[in-house]
């Protein structure tokens, strides 16, 4: 029988780890207890939240349906599920006042009260991967594009990283077929010397 209990996103800390199955189950695993949650639908983003700045407070699972759900720590119960957008989030974050931003697979971004209710900023068209607020702009990561939007929406700067992975993957090469070469030359030097039969 095939295990249908795969591993979608995990999330690592300090007191212990959380695990999002592809079923819709979500557990806590610490060092003293274990623990479940059943949230019918698979997670796509996860986010833990350290109020005290000493442990953790709160869990937010964003899931494929564009759910989110408010886990309470340290009881791990829901606090409560909200639905955000009618397409799955794909990437959250904390601003510095605590606000809840949330980017969906459309690539509309959200802020999220603290009561639920979402409110649309703004639309960037993307695939997000990530998203990180700096100030008052907001980073997203969308595929190799790094894009820094002002928080009303306006495109600040927007850079294509595969092209320095590129320029990095040919000196790379050309490091390697360096090194090559001066192995082959130490070989053949090497040949020369021997004894000739």
């Amino acid at each position: 029988m095939r295990n249908n209990r795969t591993t979608v996103r995990s999330l690592v800390t300090t007191q212990g780890t959380f695990l999002a199955m592809s079923y819709g189950m979500v557990v806590w695993a610490a060092t003293d207890t274990r623990r479940t949650l059943h949230l019918r639908t698979a997670a796509r983003a996860l986010l833990g939240v350290k109020e005290d700045n000493k442990s953790l407070s709160k869990l937010f699972v964003g899931d494929r349906l564009g759910q989110l759900h408010v886990i309470q720590l340290p009881a791990f119960v829901l606090e409560y599920t909200s639905t955000v957008s009618d397409v799955a989030i794909r990437a959250m974050c904390i601003d510095e006042d605590g606000t809840l931003v949330v980017a969906d697979e459309k690539g509309n971004i959200w802020s999220i009260g603290s009561t639920g209710d979402s409110k649309l900023m703004f639309e960037t068209n993307r695939s997000i991967s990530s998203i990180r607020i700096e100030g008052q702009t907001i980073r997203i990561q969308s595929g190799w594009e790094q894009c820094v939007y002002n928080l009303d929406g306006n495109l600040a700067t927007t850079k294509d990283a595969s092209h320095s992975f590129g320029e990095n993957l040919m000196l790379r090469r050309m490091r390697e077929r360096k090194k090559l070469e001066t192995q082959r030359r130490e070989a053949e030097a090497q040949f020369r010397r021997l004894p000739s039969a």
